[in-house]
């Protein structure tokens, strides 16, 4: 199977949804051709972009990123430039001490070597759930996100994701938000490309 997310995959991945689940084949041709693009030229803003988003809403963590975006040039964005940010200027980002704290921890491990995202690139998911969560402040969810978003990994299935049970619970008329084995039951037939229907879900929520 496909290890990444790229144009060929997506393809490959609508006309399966297609054909196995009329509610995502429903949303597919709702919205359009699924866009999510790895960030596999910057995995450290990428994970950091996970580290914002934790237990945050979109609309929050989107405004968050955007301030810190502006004080941050894509071409900086670096460990060792946030490294360099002091706590008033994370405070005026929007971020609480915690965050802080763990966008400084996860900075340290790269340039220490503790962090190797080459290694990480050749992992499978389990695995680099494994190593990112060693990190402190890096949980299953955090890595998750960076597994979708960043190494662009086609069959990764959130459970713990608010959204994407509030999601499932809108498509497919669920009276109560799911349960795990619920929602790992219904997306079954997506597989390998629960990514790309988890994407789907997230649009019931815009």
């Amino acid at each position: 199977m496909e290890n990444c997310l790229n144009q060929f995959t997506i393809k490959k991945a609508l006309k399966h949804l297609k054909s196995s689940d009329d509610i995502i084949s429903w949303l597919i041709d709702k919205h359009g051709p699924c866009t999510i693009k790895p960030s596999l030229d910057n995995l450290f803003r990428s994970l950091v972009i996970s580290i914002i988003g934790q237990q945050l809403s979109a609309n929050s963590a989107k405004a968050i990123r955007s301030r810190l975006f502006k004080v941050v040039d894509d071409d900086q964005f670096n460990p060792e430039m946030l490294l360099t940010l002091t706590d008033g200027a994370f405070q005026d980002i929007g971020l609480s001490q915690a965050k802080v704290n763990y966008i400084r921890g996860l900075s340290s491990a790269i340039i220490n070597g503790k962090i190797d995202f080459k290694f990480i690139k050749k992992c499978n998911d389990d695995e680099v759930i494994s190593k990112l969560c060693e990190l402190k402040g890096i949980g299953r969810w955090t890595a998750e996100m960076f597994l979708i978003f960043g190494l662009g990994r086609p069959d990764v299935l959130s459970i713990n994701d608010a959204g994407l049970k509030r999601g499932f619970k809108f498509a497919y008329q669920l009276q109560n938000v799911p349960s795990a084995d619920e929602m790992i039951t219904i997306s079954n037939s997506w597989r390998p490309y629960r990514s790309i229907a988890s994407w789907y879900i997230w649009r019931t929520l815009d």
